[in-house]
């Protein structure tokens, strides 16, 4: 497990850092240049007149559309309060009427405060419906760009500050995204793939964790493989030794068999069972070793073809040996026009187990149904038979009908086998498919 340096957590801190220093020292150089600016060019004395006048002209107008006289205090104080950053006095008849900065307490000045030599100066008429009055306006006219400078600083500090860290986390994000597709790829069955580890933090351990959880189930996936390999070795190794004495057994027992004899004695008795039992132990050793080889085998090639080309002449082949062998036979329904999914190497095994078993353990005297079905996706083949009573048949092990099953799978079909009293029934599933 990798040791770890830095953990997210310090990462993130470090990278929030890093961001807050950066991003306040752009934010305080930003306002020292902006600052300096609107004090060189908004804070003339040439800026002052110009924005006052401009102030005069507009409260001028205003007072003219309102009709408004020198005592009218309620309107001039919503002038004021809309305007912002501006401060009003009004006099008439050299007394003052009305001063912005004035609260309720100081109201009691008004008509008395004469005016004095600054307002003389720098006031300017406004005509009033009762007369003639002089105005001052005195504002904080550069206060409203120091406002938006700020505003605009805080927020470019801001942005420098979100993408540092973003910038700073993108490499963690990326490694997670990369994380997250490998997994996918794993997901999809590619073991072989190695995890990529990267750094020391959470993530690289969580990488290394999978990668040892990949190795770990790789190593039990090939440890399985060996032991099945193994095991096929052995029973086709196993199958091999078994043919050969019981090849050699069947042939003597074959030559006994055809010697001249008037009378059945008890050593041909003896020689017929034996001979019976080295059949029996050969067909299981066949069926032991085909069994096991169909799961060594690569996927089944498989073709389209027309139920009548692959199956009518491997029905028609197996009802001629039964009806030879005295057993009676009987067919329902016809073979359909129609396509299904073989391979013909598999198909011909399959049939040739069902009629290996029909064989042994079926009874001649009572007939043998063979039915086809059809629908929309399926083609069906239905086989019904009487079971032979017990004593002249062979003891049935099973694995035929394993070998039948796998072998079918394999075609993309299905099989299904069914005993129910002294019946017997069996089904061969056929995928239909398209030209």
């Amino acid at each position: 497990m990798a040791h770890r340096k830095f953990t997210l957590t310090k990462k993130l801190a470090l990278i929030i850092l890093l961001a807050a220093t950066v991003s306040g020292l752009i934010f305080l150089t930003l306002q020292k240049v902006s600052n300096g600016l609107i004090d060189r060019y908004l804070n003339s004395e040439a800026y002052y007149e110009s924005e006052s006048s401009k102030s005069i002209a507009k409260f001028s107008k205003y007072v003219e559309a309102n009709n408004l006289s020198s005592t009218d205090r309620k309107a001039f104080g919503q002038w004021v309060k809309k305007e912002n950053y501006i401060m009003l006095t009004i006099y008439k008849d050299q007394l003052l009427q009305y001063d912005s900065n004035y609260s309720a307490e100081d109201e009691s000045g008004y008509g008395v405060e004469r005016e004095t030599q600054y307002v003389q100066k720098h006031s300017f008429p406004v005509m009033f419906s009762d007369g003639e009055g002089r105005v001052t306006v005195d504002g904080f006219f550069s206060s409203r760009y120091y406002d938006v400078a700020f505003t605009l600083e805080l927020l470019s500090a801001t942005m420098i500050f979100l993408l540092i860290v973003l910038l700073g986390i993108r490499q963690s994000l990326s490694y997670l995204r990369t994380i997250h597709e490998e997994i996918h790829i794993l997901e999809g069955g590619e073991l072989e793939y190695e995890m990529t580890i990267r750094g020391h933090d959470e993530l690289a351990m969580i990488a290394e964790s999978i990668e040892e959880l990949r190795k770990a189930f790789l190593d039990k996936l090939n440890a399985i493989e060996t032991l099945q390999a193994e095991s096929r070795s052995l029973v086709t190794e196993m199958s091999h030794d078994m043919r050969t004495p019981l090849t050699s057994l069947i042939m003597y027992l074959e030559f006994a068999k055809k010697e001249d004899g008037e009378f059945v004695s008890d050593k041909d008795r003896y020689i017929m069972n034996a001979y019976g039992k080295a059949i029996q132990l050969k067909k299981l050793s066949d069926d032991l070793f085909d069994y096991f080889l169909l799961d060594k085998e690569q996927e089944a090639d498989l073709e389209s073809i027309a139920v009548q080309e692959a199956i009518y002449d491997l029905i028609s082949d197996q009802i001629a040996i039964l009806r030879q062998e005295q057993f009676k036979v009987r067919i329902i329904g016809e073979l359909p026009q129609v396509y299904i999914t073989v391979n013909l190497e598999e198909l011909g095994r399959v049939f040739d187990n069902i009629l290996s078993n029909l064989l042994k353990y079926a009874e001649p005297k009572d007939e043998i149904c063979i039915t086809f079905n059809s629908n929309a996706e399926i083609f069906e083949i239905q086989l019904t038979n009487t079971i032979k009573i017990a004593g002249g048949s062979p003891e049935s092990t099973g694995l035929g009908e394993k070998i039948i099953s796998r072998m079918m799978n394999r075609m993309q079909g299905g099989f299904l086998s069914k005993q129910e009293g002294a019946k017997y029934n069996v089904v061969l599933k056929f995928r239909k498919s398209k030209v």
